[in-house]
């Protein structure tokens, strides 16, 4: 399956999923946002494993995420695709330890130019 596409993303937090934007996958880039950032960056596929490398930056006030509330974050996320659906863990390069559930949920194919 193809990832190419539109999907909305989703961090699990103390309530459940919460959503925190939408990312645009086409052949290999990354590139997305949320009403407090945006996040730029790339993924590699292999059957139904997905590898995203991404640098996201707040333009509003940082959310606290992995333990503090930083400008810039450098994030891997690591997920399996299943039936439109990418669900798996993200977390920051420089602390590998600290993860969080994240579900990305296919919406809509990009559309032609």
């Amino acid at each position: 399956m193809s990832v190419d596409g539109i999907w909305t993303s989703e961090i699990m937090g103390l309530f459940g999923w919460e959503s925190i934007g939408v990312l645009l996958l086409e052949d290999g880039r990354a590139v997305g946002g949320g009403n407090l950032h945006y996040s730029t960056g790339s993924y590699q596929t292999s059957i139904d494993d997905v590898h995203f490398t991404l640098s996201v930056e707040f333009h509003g006030k940082p959310r606290t995420m992995f333990g503090s509330a930083d400008k810039n974050l450098s994030v891997e996320i690591e997920g399996k695709i299943k039936d439109g659906v990418i669900e798996g863990s993200a977390y920051r390069m420089d602390k590998p330890d600290q993860n969080i559930a994240y579900r990305l949920t296919r919406r809509a194919d990009i559309p032609p130019h």
